[in-house]
């Protein structure tokens, strides 16, 4: 009996082997990270910069923040994207920072959403990078640059240029 798996018992765990492994499958590419499509044809949007996470952090959070969705707007009008307040399409650069001496952990998630007045929002597209610098690699063009540069990354693919 030592050693030796009972036929049931090998069918159980193969059946559940076989579930975890198809559950896998069925969403390895799924909404919304793979959802770039939601990109076709978009050139502006609302924007904001939400800090999640400010953990012993020198510097303000609000001016950080107001500073870094200033950058972004700039850097996204540069790509040909304009910022439309009070708009449907949303996208929001998501912070989450860490200070531990000095290296600073921080994880930026971009994330575009259309909101819905009367509706649940639907949250269309995501994509996330986390990073660890030291003190004084982290500021405000970096963390603006990462949320574009994720952004920008997807939508050229559904925008080429003409």
């Amino acid at each position: 009996m030592n050693g030796v798996i009972k036929p049931a018992k090998t069918l159980v765990i193969a059946v559940i082997f076989g579930l975890t492994l198809a559950s896998q499958c069925a969403t390895a590419q799924v909404f919304p990270r793979g959802n770039g499509l939601s990109l076709a044809g978009l050139d502006q949007f609302d924007m904001y910069v939400q800090i999640q996470q400010w953990e012993a952090m020198d510097g303000d959070e609000g001016s950080f923040r107001l500073e870094t969705l200033q950058k972004l707007e700039n850097e996204f009008k540069s790509a040909g994207i304009r910022r439309r307040s009070a708009g449907r399409d949303y996208l929001v650069c998501n912070l989450q920072a860490s200070r531990d001496g000095n290296r600073i952990a921080y994880n930026v998630s971009v994330e575009y959403w259309l909101l819905a007045s009367t509706d649940v929002n639907k949250l269309m597209w995501q994509n996330s990078r986390m990073s660890l610098v030291s003190a004084n690699r982290f500021d405000i063009d970096s963390v603006a640059s990462e949320c574009v540069g994720l952004f920008i990354t997807e939508w050229q693919q559904w925008n080429p240029a003409t």
